[in-house]
């Protein structure tokens, strides 16, 4: 028995765990991997999911010192972050392969039009930080905003963290920490309702998302050392140009009908 794809999609894993652990954007390694390995596209995405969600709980406990500066804000965000996720999931199955399948280039290019635009966005950021006097309130216009990322998170996801960050700037926080440490939460509990769904459902292969658990498992390790050692943007150039290059293969396999 050959254990090439195996390996390779056990070496996706890593990276994968290494760029969320870094930057974000693991799903655009982990996806194109799962294809190649013979997944249909709603396998692939509902397998990576799943098995990439591990990190995630140990990410949310790095900010457990914090949790009291954003309860608020959690009793807020949980409730349309659960509610938003396990819509997206639904919605992913009852759509169907044919209709992700048509669809998940353009949520490639998306994705990777957000990493490319991360320290614009951060800039943005940084500038609303500095202007002083502006309450933080929900608007209605800025939750049905995060109730679509929260959909969005839970049919697909790639490129949600940066997504997040500016979401959460529109509903008016300011302080980085806090976003960051929400951003992490929220995205998990979004991803913990579609996980959650795709299990019951049976939709997940689980011969390729235990190759991929094991290593991000190891890749989060690997990535929270390298964290301080490995600028963020070098991670994102990676995860853009790989995103770039799938969402070109898979518009040319588009046009040409399969």
């Amino acid at each position: 028995m050959s254990w090439e794809k195996e390996l390779l999609v056990c070496g996706a894993g890593c990276l994968a765990g290494m760029m969320n652990s870094l930057a974000g954007g693991g799903t655009v390694v982990t996806f194109p991997v799962l294809l190649w390995a013979g997944l249909s596209g709603l396998q692939a995405n509902t397998s990576s999911t799943v098995a990439l969600f591990v990190g995630m709980p140990l990410s949310a406990w790095s900010f457990r010192k914090h949790f009291g500066e954003y309860t608020h804000w959690l009793k807020k965000l949980a409730p349309i972050a659960l509610l938003g996720g396990l819509a997206g999931g639904v919605l992913l199955l009852r759509a169907g392969v044919k209709a992700f399948d048509w669809i998940v280039p353009w949520l490639l290019l998306l994705a990777t039009v957000l990493f490319m635009s991360h320290g614009i966005i951060n800039h943005w950021l940084r500038h609303r930080r500095r202007e002083a006097g502006e309450p933080h309130q929900l608007k209605v216009w800025s939750l049905v905003i995060f109730a679509a990322v929260a959909v969005y998170g839970g049919y697909f996801g790639a490129g949600i963290g940066i997504m997040m960050l500016a979401t959460l700037g529109l509903l008016g926080l300011r302080d980085m920490n806090q976003m960051n440490a929400l951003k992490v939460i929220l995205g998990m509990m979004m991803n913990f309702a579609s996980v959650i769904y795709f299990i019951v459902k049976g939709q997940v292969v689980w011969h390729w998302a235990l190759w991929l658990m094991a290593g991000s498992a190891v890749g989060y390790i690997i990535g929270s050392h390298l964290a301080q050692r490995i600028p963020g943007s070098w991670v994102r150039a990676a995860g853009a140009l790989i995103g770039l290059a799938i969402c070109i293969q898979l518009f040319l396999k588009q046009m040409h009908g399969g």
